[in-house]
């Protein structure tokens, strides 16, 4: 019999922002995600300093470049950091770096539970990820299902499930683990997916 752990039921602090960017903002984000459609690659996972594809961990697409969002993006996201690290009882850390990405999730993609200071392939030297922002964009009405993040608790055993609601941020240290449920969607066209940008404060 497996004794019940002592941190079962202890979750890391999450936040969830709603309409984060607004309506015009969300539509402008996606409709540059579409166009780029192109230009997204599969996703990879770090090893040794570079990337190698790993499918049974993780199937997704990743576009690095988001043009003339970055900076407004990176700027809103560290307004944040002040506030978030208050409430997560964290240090404050001035930021040495961000890292941001689009990420596209189609039918039978997903990522295996995993903490982001140990993944990713591009990493800003000198940067340790420290806070992890998820911002949730796609189509409406929805044209997908599953696609919810899973929060586990410290003990590994039970979990918060995150819906990916558009135009919504959630918000979490970056040491916490957590995974990507597989996404459905019927249709299999790129742009019924579930998309996110990720960004990442590091310090």
């Amino acid at each position: 019999m497996v004794e019940p752990s002592f941190l079962g039921g202890r979750f890391p602090p999450h936040r969830i922002f709603s309409n984060w960017l607004g309506s015009a903002g969300s539509a402008r984000l996606l409709a540059y995600a579409l166009a780029s459609e192109a230009r997204f690659a599969p996703t990879r996972l770090a090893h040794e300093g570079t990337g190698r594809l790993e499918t049974l961990t993780r199937q997704s697409s990743v576009l690095k470049d988001l043009g003339v969002f970055a900076e407004a993006l990176r700027r809103k996201a560290l307004a944040l950091q002040s506030d978030l690290e208050i409430a997560f009882g964290m240090t404050h850390t001035a930021p040495n770096s961000t890292q941001t990405e689009v990420v596209a999730h189609g039918d039978g993609a997903f990522y295996r539970p995993h903490t982001d200071t140990f993944t990713g392939d591009q990493y800003t030297p000198g940067g340790r990820r420290r806070l992890t922002m998820v911002y949730y964009f796609h189509r409406e009405p929805r044209r997908f299902t599953g696609g919810r993040l899973r929060l586990f608790d410290l003990g590994g055993g039970q979990t918060i499930d995150v819906e990916p609601v558009h135009d919504s941020l959630l918000v979490f240290p970056s040491t916490a683990r957590h995974e990507v449920e597989r996404v459905s969607c019927p249709e299999g066209a790129f742009a019924d997916g579930r998309f996110a940008v990720n960004i990442w404060l590091c310090g």
